[in-house]
């Protein structure tokens, strides 16, 4: 694959080349041709300042970081001395959005009381965001991992996402299966901050088991097709992990997903 195929708006997560150092995998995206990536707080590491130096030495655009982490409902001050490394870092990165999940609630909580004191807790972190020029977001995590987040729905982010201005993660791993996306993707697309690309095989375990895009039984081009009819104009993001991906390893599995999705977006005409 030449870099002259890689579309524009293709990112790449480090998440998915999990056990590559950062350098390591910025240098085969670049390789491929691939011109922008996306990070968490995890892969930045404690403190950030290497990982921030090499990203912006390597040329590669930063489509999103993201974070999880601790709770995020107890007050806003505490909110925001969490989620304000995660803006800091957004800013050095030069990356317009930063996202995270929303972190489980306490044992015995129903979820719409967590769903209401989260919604009433990100105000000053949403402020300090808007102040440092970004976009704060939250993602919808799987119901399998439970202990990411109760927000486990594409149409509750999008109603936190209303409900607090927050823009919203689409994670189509997390969301093909959900009635009616086509009205949510049309009504709620100008928060997505970025869409997260993967497959699945029907049958196999939920929990951290992704394939390449193509390989699996979710429909994502008709998704794909949906989200870019409804308006959506950001990037699509390669984001996996599991046993499927350390088997082929992940040189072949993120080349052939950006191909998988390079050849979808460019005969479209995206």
């Amino acid at each position: 694959m030449t870099s002259a195929a890689v579309h524009p708006r293709i990112s790449v997560s480090v998440v998915s080349a999990m056990r590559w150092p950062v350098a390591r995998t910025l240098d085969f995206l670049s390789g491929l041709g691939v011109g922008a990536i996306s990070l968490t707080t995890a892969r930045l590491g404690d403190p950030p300042d290497e990982v921030i130096d090499l990203v912006g030495g390597s040329g590669m655009k930063v489509a999103s970081v993201g974070t999880g982490g601790a709770s995020l409902i107890d007050d806003a001050q505490t909110t925001l001395g969490h989620l304000r490394p995660l803006i800091d870092a957004a800013v050095a990165l030069n990356c317009p959005s930063a996202f995270t999940v929303s972190r489980p609630a306490p044992e015995r909580m129903p979820t719409d009381e967590a769903f209401d004191r989260l919604v009433a807790m990100m105000g000053l972190a949403n402020g300090y965001a808007i102040q440092s020029g970004v976009r704060l977001g939250v993602e919808h995590n799987s119901i399998a991992n439970r202990e990411l987040g109760f927000v486990s729905s594409l149409a509750a982010a999008c109603e936190l996402g209303v409900r607090a201005d927050l823009g919203v993660v689409v994670e189509l791993q997390n969301c093909w299966h959900e009635r009616d996306l086509p009205r949510l993707f049309r009504e709620h697309h100008e928060r997505f901050l970025i869409v997260n690309v993967s497959d699945f095989k029907v049958g196999e375990d939920l929990k951290f088991n992704r394939r390449v895009p193509g390989d699996g039984s979710i429909p994502l081009e008709w998704l794909i097709g949906e989200l870019l009819d409804a308006g959506y104009c950001g990037y699509f993001d390669i984001e996996f992990l599991g046993p499927a991906i350390e088997a082929e390893g992940y040189e072949t599995a993120i080349a052939r997903s950006v191909e998988w999705l390079a050849e979808r977006l460019t005969r479209w005409g995206v």
